[in-house]
Formats: C-alpha cells, sequence, structure tokens
C-alpha cells in the first residue's frame, strides 16, 4: 500500500501528509488535553477537599476551645470556690439553668453562642463528685477514671480532650443521654470488621476548670463534656460552612462525618431514605487501616453509604495521644465527572474544528506550492542546460518572492564559482607542473650528481699532471669552474624537492614562552584569565627547535584556558634544577630528571585552576586519541604530539591534577652548556 502511495503524484501524496499530520495532531492534543483535563479535575478536587478538612479540624478545634471558655466562665461567675467551702448549692442550681436546655425533636442547642453540655459536674480537691447538674441525687463517687479531670487537679489548669467513656459512667452523668448511647452498628461487605454489635462507649468533648475561692485556694474542678454520638450540630455546621447548601442532582454536594473507631456515631450522609442519616455505618477497611491503625491522613475516591464522594478522613487522638476516632469530609464525585466531561466535549469540538480549518489551509498551500515546484522544475531544467544568465521573475502577488530570490542568488553564485573554477583549474595545473618539475628535478639531480662528481674528481687529477703556464691548465680550470657551477644547479634542484624542516638552534626557553604566550594572552579565550609568571634569571640555554616548542606551550596554554571556561588563574614558572642532592630541594624531582641524561634540567611548570582531570585518567592523558573533553571539542592529539615533541628534545613531560583544583603540568629539557657537577 505505502509503494502505491509513493508512486502517486506529488500533490496527492502532500495531500495525504497534511492530512496525516492533521489527524496526528489532533489525536495527540486530544489525548494531551484529556490527560491535562482530568489532572487538573483531580487537582482541584484535591485542593477542595483539603482546604474542607482544614476548615473542618478549626470548627472542631473552635467547639473544644468555646467548650472550654464556657466551664471556665460558669466557674468564675458563680463563685464555685466559695460554694464548695460554705456547701452552698444554690449558684449550682442558676449554673444549670443558664447551660441551657435540649429540644428533643432536634437535640440541638437552642441557647445562642454557647455550647449545649450534655454533662456538668463539680469536683472537690481530690476528685470527689460533690454535685452533678443533671443527675444531682448520685453524689460522692470519684472520677478517678477521668484522665481530664486528674490532669487538671494534678496542673491546677484547664484541660480538655476528646475522651471515650464507658456508657453506664456517661450515664450516671446524664441519665437523658441513654437514647443517644449503645449505637447498634450496622456492618457491610467493604467495611472494617467490628466484632460487638453495639457501642459500649460513648465520643465526648471533655473539659476541666480549677476552682478557686476568694483567697485563691484551690477547691476543686468544674468538668463538662458534651456527647457526640447522634449530635449533629457540629457536622451540619460543618457542612453548611464548607458546602453552603450546594447539591447535585437533588443529593448534597459534602457532607461531614464524625467516627468512634469505624462508626458513624454523628453525620449528615443519609442512607437511601433521605431523611434518615447513616448513623452506625462501618468505615471502608482500607481507610480504618490507614487512619486509625497507622496515624496517617487519607485521602481518595470512597464509596460513602449510596454514592462516591472524594473524601478526606484525619485521626482524633484522646488526651493520652490514642487514636479514638476520625473525622472526615468528602465532596460527590458526580459533579466533578460532569464537569470534566463537559470540559472534555468542548475540547473535543474546539480540536475537531481546528483539524478541519488546518486541513483546509494546508490543501490550499499544497496547491500553491506544487505550482511554485512546477515553476523551479522549468528553471532548473534551463539552468540544466547551461544558461546561467537565466532569472526568475520575482513574484510580488505571492509568499514566494523570497525563493526566487533565492534562486537567483543560486545562479549568480554558481556563475561566479563557474568562473573560479577555471582560474583555480589554471592554478591547480600550475601546481602539478611545478610538483612534477619537482620529482623530476629531484630524479635528474640524483642522477646527475654522480657523473658530476667524477667529472671533478678526473679534472682535478688531471690539473695536476699538466705542466705549470700550460694552455691547457686554464682550459682544465674552466671545466672544474663549470663543473662545479652545475653542481650548485643540482643541489638548488635537490632544495627545490627536498621537504623543509626546523632548525636546531641554541634558544633562551624564558624568551620562547613570553613569545607564546603573547600570542594568546590577548584573545577573547584568555579575557577572564589572570596570567602569573615566575621566570628565573640567567637560565643556561636549551638546544631545540623553537618553532616545535612554541608549538608545545601554545597546545599547553589553550588546554588551560579550555579548563577555565569561568575564569581562574595561568601559572608559568621557570627553575634550573640538578640531579645532584646537593642542590635539590625536593626529592621527587630528582626521581623525574634521572630520566634525562643531562645532569642539569630547566624545570617549566604551566599550572591552571581549571575543573581537573580524574585520576583514572591521569595514566592515559598522552596516548594519542585519549581525550577528556565532549564529544567535537578535542581530537586527542595535541597531548600526545606535546609528549613526541618533548622526548625529541631529549626532555620529559609530566602532570598532577585533582579534580576541582586544576592541573599542573612539568615539562624537563636539558640544559645547554652546564658542566657535571656544577
Amino acid at each position: 500500500m505505502f509503494r502505491d502511495i509513493l508512486k502517486e503524484n506529488l500533490q496527492k501524496r502532500l495531500l495525504l501528509g497534511f492530512l496525516v499530520a492533521t489527524c496526528l495532531t489532533g489525536v495527540v492534543a486530544t489525548f494531551v488535553g484529556i490527560q491535562i483535563i482530568n489532572n487538573n479535575t483531580m487537582d482541584a478536587a484535591q485542593r477542595k477537599v483539603q482546604q474542607d478538612i482544614n476548615t473542618a479540624k478549626l470548627i472542631y478545634g473552635y467547639n473544644v476551645e468555646r467548650l472550654v471558655f464556657q466551664i471556665r466562665s460558669f466557674s468564675l461567675r458563680f463563685g464555685l470556690g466559695d460554694a464548695i467551702s460554705y456547701g452552698n448549692m444554690l449558684p449550682l442550681e442558676e449554673m444549670k439553668m443558664l447551660a441551657g436546655k435540649r429540644s428533643e425533636e432536634s437535640g440541638v442547642d437552642e441557647v445562642d453562642n454557647w455550647v449545649e453540655i450534655d454533662m456538668l459536674s463539680l469536683v472537690d480537691e481530690k476528685g470527689k463528685v460533690i454535685y452533678r447538674a443533671y443527675n444531682p441525687e448520685v453524689t460522692g463517687d470519684h472520677f478517678s477514671w477521668d484522665p481530664v479531670v486528674k490532669r487538671c487537679i494534678e496542673k491546677k489548669t484547664s484541660v480538655s480532650s476528646t475522651e471515650l467513656i464507658p456508657v453506664e459512667l456517661i450515664q450516671r452523668e446524664n441519665p437523658s443521654l441513654s437514647r443517644r448511647l449503645g449505637l447498634t452498628i450496622i456492618d457491610t461487605p467493604q467495611s472494617v470488621a467490628v466484632g460487638e454489635k453495639q457501642l459500649s462507649e460513648g465520643m465526648v468533648l471533655r473539659a476541666a476548670c480549677p476552682v478557686f475561692d476568694a483567697k485563691g485556694t484551690f477547691k476543686g474542678a468544674l468538668v463538662g463534656g458534651v456527647l457526640l454520638n447522634k449530635n449533629y450540630s457540629m457536622v451540619d455546621k460543618i457542612k453548611d460552612t464548607v458546602f453552603r447548601y450546594e447539591n447535585s442532582e437533588n443529593l448534597d454536594m459534602g457532607f461531614a462525618t464524625i467516627f468512634q473507631g469505624g462508626v458513624r456515631i454523628s453525620t449528615n450522609v443519609a442512607t437511601g431514605n433521605s431523611s434518615t442519616r447513616a448513623i452506625g455505618t462501618l468505615v471502608s477497611n482500607e481507610v480504618y487501616q490507614k487512619v486509625f491503625k497507622e496515624g496517617q491522613d487519607w485521602f481518595g475516591r470512597a464509596f460513602v453509604v449510596n454514592d462516591w464522594y472524594l473524601s478526606s478522613y484525619v485521626p482524633i487522638y484522646n488526651l493520652e495521644n490514642r487514636i479514638i476516632g476520625m473525622l472526615c469530609v468528602g465532596i460527590l464525585e458526580a459533579k466533578y465527572k460532569a464537569m470534566r466531561l463537559y470540559t472534555m466535549w468542548i475540547f473535543l469540538g474546539i480540536t475537531s474544528l481546528g483539524m478541519i480549518v488546518a486541513f483546509i489551509i494546508s490543501f490550499r498551500m499544497g496547491h500553491t506550492i506544487i505550482d511554485r515546484i512546477r515553476i523551479l522544475k522549468q528553471a532548473t531544467q534551463t539552468i540544466a542546460t547551461g544558461d546561467l544568465d537565466y532569472r526568475l521573475p520575482c513574484s510580488k502577488s505571492s509568499d514566494f518572492g523570497m525563493l526566487d530570490e533565492a534562486f537567483n542568488d543560486m545562479v549568480t553564485s554558481l556563475r561566479d564559482r563557474d568562473e573560479r573554477l577555471k582560474k583555480a583549474l589554471n592554478q591547480l595545473t600550475q601546481t602539478e607542473r611545478l610538483v612534477s618539475l619537482g620529482k623530476m628535478a629531484a630524479g635528474v639531480a640524483h642522477e646527475m650528481n654522480n657523473p658530476l662528481g667524477g667529472i671533478l674528481l678526473y679534472s682535478n687529477l688531471v690539473l695536476e699532471d699538466l705542466p705549470e703556464g700550460s694552455s691547457s691548465q686554464d682550459n682544465m680550470r674552466k671545466i672544474i669552474y663549470q663543473t662545479n657551477r652545475c653542481k650548485e644547479i643540482v643541489q638548488n634542484l635537490l632544495d627545490f624537492a627536498r621537504t623543509p624542516s626546523g632548525e636546531m638552534i641554541t634558544l633562551d626557553i624564558n624568551e620562547v614562552l613570553r613569545t607564546s604566550l603573547s600570542l594568546v594572552k590577548d584573545q577573547t579565550m584568555f579575557r577572564r584569565i589572570d596570567i602569573e609568571t615566575d621566570y628565573s634569571d640567567g637560565l643556561p640555554e636549551v638546544h631545540g627547535d623553537r618553532s616545535r616548542l612554541e608549538q608545545v606551550f601554545l597546545n599547553l596554554f589553550i588546554n588551560a584556558s579550555d579548563s577555565m571556561p569561568e575564569g581562574g588563574q595561568l601559572t608559568v614558572t621557570t627553575k634550573l634544577i640538578s640531579r645532584f642532592p646537593s642542590t635539590m630541594d625536593e626529592g621527587t624531582e630528582v626521581e623525574r630528571i634521572c630520566l634525562l641524561a643531562s645532569p642539569h634540567t630547566i624545570k617549566i611548570t604551566i599550572a591552571d585552576t581549571g575543573k581537573g582531570i580524574d585520576k583514572s585518567y591521569l595514566p592515559h592523558i598522552f596516548e594519542p586519541f585519549f581525550t577528556t573533553k565532549d564529544p567535537g571539542h578535542g581530537t586527542g592529539l595535541g597531548l600526545s604530539i606535546v609528549y613526541g615533541i618533548v622526548r625529541k628534545h631529549d626532555g620529559f613531560v609530566d602532570v598532577e591534577s585533582e579534580p576541582g583544583k586544576g592541573t599542573t603540568f612539568f615539562i624537563f629539557l636539558p640544559a645547554k652548556g652546564k658542566e657535571d657537577g656544577a
């Protein structure tokens, strides 16, 4: 099929290519867009649930603080310290009336700005009950079982917490609370396994405040509590604050729940009958293990009673920092699903419309491109015939004016290049003639050198045998003179054909270094590099090839600049050292210069503060083609050439480096003109 497609004309292939590109772009954009929509929707939902659970925690904490404030207010307002001292119970009766009455229908506090207190007791300094507001006939027992009261008496300060209290003790505090206790547990397949079928404890917001008499003597404590079981004021307050009566498809937008262990004891989640709250139902085993057993917050998608919610659960701790329950809020998932689906449909519609428009534009552009290609094809055929003066007329009405101009520039460039090639061909021919002449001259010179040598030899012998003053002697001298001229001509031919080589001369190494530095120090790569030099005075000369030594130093300077792209310091020093221990400062230098034949050596140090070389690379850096530079930034031949040149000068090169601390190269060259033992 692909072969058949490739056989079609260019216009059909362009059309097919535009169609495939448009469809692929649309598919990829759709896939990526859907992923982004899903992620953004879930992120928004997660942030909303996190904000909701934080608000719920604030409301829960506010209720605890309000309970403490109310108990402390009662303690100060009614002079309970003096009441304990003199046994006057009248203030306690007035306090009971102010605590508020419960509505039997709703179970919600009807006194504004007060927490409905379900349990209110006054104890002495030893924890003995003096008065129970809701069960005044029962007194004399101790609150040794209550950790909140015990800590309040010990610390003589207000203490509050959420505690689990056995049902019989709650009933002793307030017999009317019996109808809210002993919840029946409703099990489900996904819920946590619970052994009992009814709760034997109640979950209570507990607060105790110390009581002092007029003289400031500690007399006891006022203890209050709010039973959370079937108390809907807090969860409804959370729901009203967070979700503001929102709903989706006749379902509440969100809910709040308080768990005792894994059992719902207060919630606004409804069962199948919307008027019935799902009290007694259990949390899922996954959430129970994460929050109640491991003590971690949980966020995720959860099936709550009869629908899917995005929920967040946090643990509730008692005074001893033991997890006794959970606080939960959730948002109906259906709303976010609808929002996500609506956004996806809009995105798909926009993408589809964009694909159609893009295909129409692409089709039109493809047709225009084919027309211009036909014009260019005709122009190239004309150029192929050798007509380099042909020009395309620039079209001002189309977007191909730049292409026409580029084509005309190309033709002009071809014509100019054709002319340059003709000139280059002539130069190349001349060069080849010179090369051929050089080769021929070398051959002729070698062939003529020996006969000319023989002619000179025999001419001198004949000259010696001729008598003085003879005319033949003058002729023979002319023969010898002309023969020497021939040898000079042959030598010139050999010099012409021979490859030139460097001259080994005596050199001042300090001068060579100064010359090499002057070639690079003003270049861009050295502008952020500080160059320090320390040349020893009176150094002996070395025997070497100046150009080759400059090549060595330039190579090392450039390597140093490459290792310091952000700038640094380049230090160049020279020093005369000797093999003899009496003149040596460092034992390591003896080992190095013993590799040289000369007893006296000039040490050249080139150090940088660059990135350094890893120790594992050091044994290999002088190997050909080994490099630590990035690909395309070095061939790996520079240091091997440096090593070869130094060795040709009977010298030695070594290196020390540490990553991050720079690299130091040492070059040792034999000194010229020093006597052994000097």
